[in-house]
C-alpha cells in the first residue's frame, strides 16, 4: 500500500503543476488535493480489506459492506476525485470520463497486490 500511497501523492502534486492556473481554480485544486491526501490511508484500508475496488472510471467502488462511516470515506473520495478530474479536464480540454479513464490506468498500474481492480472490459479480479 506504501507504493500505491507515494504513488497516488506524487500524481496529484503532478496534477497540481500542468499548465498555467487561475487563483480560484488553483485554490480548490489546493484543497481538494489536501482533502483526498488526508483521506489516502484511510482509503487504502479499505481497499486492503477488499471493502473497496478501483473501477475503470477512475472511482472507487464498494466491493464488500460497508459501515456508514466507510460509505462517507468512499463518497468524499468519490466526490473530490470528480472535482479534480474536472479540473484536470477542463485545463486539457478533455473530458471528465477521460481523464478519469487514464486515472484508472495509473490507478491499476500502481495498485498493490490484492486490491480490486475493474478492467477496461468491466471484469473485476485482484491485481497478483
Amino acid at each position: 500500500m506504501k507504493k500505491i500511497t507515494l504513488f497516488f501523492s506524487l500524481s496529484l502534486l503532478a496534477l497540481g503543476f500542468i499548465g498555467s492556473l487561475h487563483a480560484k481554480e488553483s485554490t480548490d485544486e489546493a484543497t481538494i488535493q489536501s482533502r483526498m491526501i488526508e483521506r489516502v490511508s484511510a482509503v487504502d484500508a479499505l481497499k486492503k480489506k477488499g471493502l473497496l475496488g478501483e473501477d475503470n472510471k477512475g472511482f472507487l467502488q464498494q466491493r464488500g459492506m460497508l459501515k456508514p462511516d466507510e460509505v462517507k470515506i468512499m463518497s468524499a473520495e468519490n466526490t473530490d476525485r470528480k472535482a479534480l478530474y474536472g479540473i484536470v479536464a477542463s485545463r486539457l480540454g478533455l473530458t471528465i470520463s477521460v481523464v478519469g479513464e487514464g486515472r484508472a490506468e495509473s490507478l491499476r498500474n500502481a495498485s498493490a497486490p490484492g486490491v480490486w481492480l475493474q478492467a477496461p472490459d468491466n471484469t473485476w479480479y485482484k491485481k497478483k
